[in-house]
């Protein structure tokens, strides 16, 4: 994809009250906070008290920028959700790539963000959680999974209208695109976080994925 493929579900997330550098590095300090105690301990045990007592600062502070447990939860999702559109879009494909060549490096990068601890832990807690916070959960969705598959399905829609590919429904095939580099990976990540994945393993996984999409199951017809 070029790097002029913008859309507007970007999302910048909200800094709080207009405050000075000391401000935004004290607001900073608090998310970093926030987000190793609740890869550590999850977000239903974590408490306001950890964060402060580990960031430092007052609860007045946490609460100027960030209202309470959850609005703060909300605000680490959407600055990790914006961390990783801004990783895909420095790895958007060149139209003028090859489809193997772009859905590689689309499909590399996207990977190495499944395999980020953070990452891997927000989404952990969404699973657990989302029923309890649905606005959060539905947040997230919409600034990464459905944002990602957009970008892809306009990417492909290019292929397809240059004659490079032959998709009807390009948003669908987005869909089982994701699903299939990311689904059996995420789920180890998921199921099994102890046990490593050799970045050997998941680049060739994601080599054979992306030749399977491109080329099919079927034998070639008979001439």
């Amino acid at each position: 994809m070029s790097s002029s493929d913008k859309d507007s579900s970007t999302v910048t997330p909200p800094c709080g009250p207009t405050v000075g550098p000391r401000g935004l590095a004290r607001r900073q300090a608090i998310l970093e906070a926030a987000a190793l105690l609740f890869i550590e301990k999850g977000f239903e045990k974590t408490t306001l008290t950890d964060i402060i007592n580990r960031a430092g600062g007052s609860r007045a502070t946490l609460y100027e920028h960030f209202g309470d447990k959850e609005g703060l939860f909300r605000a680490m999702m959407e600055e990790n959700s914006l961390h990783i559109l801004e990783g895909l879009s420095e790895a958007q494909a060149d139209d003028l790539a090859s489809p193997e060549v772009g859905l590689t490096k689309f499909a590399l990068r996207f990977v190495q963000i499944l395999l980020n601890d953070r990452t891997v832990s927000i989404v952990h807690i969404l699973v657990s959680e989302g029923a309890r916070i649905p606005d959060i959960a539905e947040s997230f969705f919409h600034i990464g999974p459905e944002t990602t598959i957009r970008r892809l399905s306009d990417y492909l829609k290019r292929l397809s209208d240059a004659g490079t590919l032959r998709i009807d429904d390009p948003e669908t095939a987005a869909e089982a695109f994701m699903g299939m580099i990311s689904g059996n990976i995420l789920w180890r990540r998921l199921i099994l976080p102890g046990r490593p994945l050799p970045m050997e393993e998941v680049d060739r996984y994601v080599r054979r994925a992306i030749a399977l999409f491109l080329d099919g199951a079927r034998p070639a017809a008979p001439a």
